[in-house]
């Protein structure tokens, strides 16, 4: 008979990842609520918040309270590396913006929020103000619409009460609008974020699918409104979901 086998690990490391995980899932934590929610030691969170703030794990607020920190996005972005996700769909980015006034990105889900990875610009005298690990609502970015395309309706019902909080007093009609939104990706295959970030400023994505189906990724058009008119929607949006199916073609889906 075999013997069974060890279950090998380091207390130390599983409380860790247990905190990780705990300021992942709430988004802002103080040590005394880290204490309380995970009934860990309060001098031993005391000790592992310290340890993880020094390797940037996550960043401590002026409230106190502690969020993830650009290490774990560091981690994330090298996950999605080796996954070949940023090179694959890099070229395809460049093409996309080639003689344009548009800015391309390319983003993965984190936390439900739409996190770039990748950005390319095109021909334009504007240049936005974005960068990789940057992170955006999921609800009301053309990225965000689109990689929340891929989520069950529960899951995206999920995701509204971790983007709104326990203050919102209208998260009904959040959601309400989100799968709205979804529907359309679903049905046309891109989406459109009409000035709904940021006052003159239009964006247009499409999801990435992998091997399996399953959204991974998705890339969009950045530009200004004069440069986006609505009557380019359509147009722009066959472009954008043309360009995303290359990318997933080349990660190994087919839509057959």
């Amino acid at each position: 008979m075999a013997k069974p086998k060890k279950d090998y690990s380091v207390p130390a490391i599983e409380k860790a990842i247990t905190i990780l995980n705990c300021i992942s899932r709430k988004e802002r934590m103080n040590i005394n609520e880290l204490h309380t929610e995970l009934n860990i030691p309060k001098t031993t969170v005391f000790v592992i918040v310290n340890t993880l703030e020094r390797h940037s794990l996550i960043e401590k607020q002026e409230d106190g309270k502690y969020i993830l920190g650009h290490g774990v996005l560091y981690w994330g972005m090298n996950y999605y590396q080796q996954n070949d996700i940023k090179q694959i769909a890099h070229p395809h980015l460049i093409k996309l913006v080639a003689e344009t006034p548009f800015t391309a990105h390319l983003a993965i889900m984190a936390n439900y929020k739409a996190v770039y990875i990748d950005k390319c610009e095109g021909d334009g005298f504007v240049r936005f103000a974005t960068i990789a690990g940057q992170a955006l609502p999921l609800h009301l970015s053309g990225v965000g619409k689109a990689l929340a395309s891929g989520l069950p309706d529960k899951e995206i019902t999920a995701a509204i009460d971790v983007i709104v909080g326990p203050s919102e007093t209208r998260p009904e009609l959040m959601l309400d609008k989100l799968m709205e939104d979804v529907q359309f990706v679903r049905q046309h295959g891109y989406s459109i974020e009409d000035e709904q970030m940021e006052e003159g400023i239009r964006c247009i994505g499409a999801p990435v699918f992998d091997e399996n189906g399953r959204v991974i990724a998705a890339i969009s058009l950045t530009a200004l409104s004069k440069d986006l008119p609505a009557i380019k929607f359509q147009a722009i949006g066959e472009t954008i979901k043309e360009t995303a199916l290359r990318i997933s073609q080349e990660m190994g889906y087919s839509n057959r």
